[in-house]
């Protein structure tokens, strides 16, 4: 069998994982993919949609953390995208990390609050300029037309972070910015998808390195 058959060969029996050097393009439709972790929830794979709803006991064993979906790989410069769809949602966290947390999008709906302090939270974003920690909570953006959780409710939204050196670009539906931070330069290796309370699902989820 010739080398390019063999490749040909190799993506007809494992159409779920396409993995070529640093980008990622996992179609979802399988429960087992070699760059990606689903934890603290019952997830389900199927026609291309992930999509868990989220364990009152579970949240409480992980200290008030949702179900969650990592990719591991070296994601320091290039465009994650994906389309979610939050259903009854107190929060969506998206989160670039390296060595601690880099880069937080929080995208948050107060009337959906399970204590006071949720309650006064707003969707924001945050840049670590250093590694995070209790002392270094990063610097927090609130722009102007920035969605709540609310707005995005029980609808699809094509969701786009793309870093290029010093600059972020970000489009959640119609809303796009552009941040330019120190942060977008550190190293990166894990692109993480959270929630809390309700129910959520992904598709169509993409990362591509800037070449």
């Amino acid at each position: 069998m010739s080398h390019t058959r063999s490749i040909v060969c190799l993506l007809v029996m494992c159409p779920a994982v396409i993995v070529l050097g640093g980008d990622i393009r996992d179609s979802l439709s399988t429960e087992k993919f070699a760059n990606r972790a689903a934890e603290r929830g019952d997830w389900s794979f199927q026609e291309g949609i992930a999509s868990v709803v989220s364990d009152p006991e579970l949240y409480k064993k992980y200290t008030n953390h949702g179900p969650i979906l990592k990719w591991e790989t070296n994601c320091s410069q290039g465009t994650t995208a994906f389309d979610m769809k939050p259903t009854d949602c107190q929060r969506v966290v998206f989160t670039l990390n390296g060595d601690g947390h880099v880069f937080r999008i929080s995208l948050m709906d107060p009337e959906k609050a399970m204590n006071s302090f949720q309650k006064k939270s707003k969707s924001r974003m945050i840049a670590w300029a250093e590694k995070s920690s209790k002392a270094n909570k990063g610097e927090s953006f609130q722009l102007d037309g920035f969605p709540s959780l609310g707005e995005l409710n029980n609808k699809w939204t094509h969701v786009s972070v793309a870093v290029r050196e010093k600059t972020a670009s970000i489009t959640i539906g119609d809303f796009q910015a552009d941040i330019t931070h120190e942060a977008m330069q550190r190293d990166k290796k894990q692109i993480t998808i959270s929630f809390a309370s309700g129910s959520f699902q992904l598709r169509n989820f993409t990362f591509q390195e800037n070449k």
